[in-house]
């Protein structure tokens, strides 16, 4: 879990963004994810910063797996990565929404489930034109569905744990945009600050 940690907290976004130069914490949402490094320095940061956050998230589950072969410990590789993405040792606890990360966790324990929720994550965004929809929505169908697939038989039911977990810790830092988009002021991707 600690490895998984600090292989979250590495600050991909971060240092993508410096090598734009730019400093993604005083820009927008101020988070190190890929939504807003690409409001920060651009679509190629952006979609960088997306792959790097995807790939620690599996790389932590995957090395968990291959070390333990357990599931549980799969799964708490898996809430622990996220954490560290949202609250980067590296950056003072500021990090990313987790989003992307728990994409790559989830790819780790169950392919089909992740590109699934990657592909509902892209079809909100692109109805709805707001980031933290996307986001919320399918951070909420992944425990649901994990939950689903364990009491089917189809994944051992231990990996709710993670979908648990990582609901908890990407709703958490949300939490300034739920209050934004209850009061109808959260921003639409394209939208310039007023």
């Amino acid at each position: 879990m600690v490895l998984a940690y600090l292989l979250g907290s590495f600050p991909a976004g971060y240092l993508l963004g410096k090598l734009w130069g730019v400093n993604v914490l005083f820009h927008a949402s101020g988070r190190t994810g890929g939504t807003n490094v690409l409001r920060a320095a651009g679509a190629m940061a952006g979609l960088l910063t997306g792959a790097l956050d995807i790939g620690k998230g599996f790389l932590a589950v995957w090395l968990a797996g291959q070390i333990t072969g357990s599931p549980l410990a799969e799964s708490l590789a898996g809430g622990a990565v996220v954490l560290g993405h949202c609250y980067s040792v590296f950056l003072r606890f500021r990090g990313g929404g987790g989003v992307a990360t728990s994409l790559g966790a989830l790819a780790a324990i169950y392919p089909p489930l992740a590109v699934a929720l990657l592909v509902l994550l892209l079809v909100v965004i692109a109805l709805s034109r707001i980031a933290s929809v996307g986001s919320l929505t399918i951070t909420t169908l992944s425990p649901i569905t994990l939950l689903v697939l364990g009491l089917a038989g189809i994944l051992p039911l231990i990996y709710t744990l993670y979908g648990v977990l990582a609901w908890i810790t990407i709703v958490y830092s949300h939490l300034p945009n739920i209050r934004r988009l209850i009061a109808g002021t959260e921003r639409r991707l394209g939208e310039k600050r007023s």
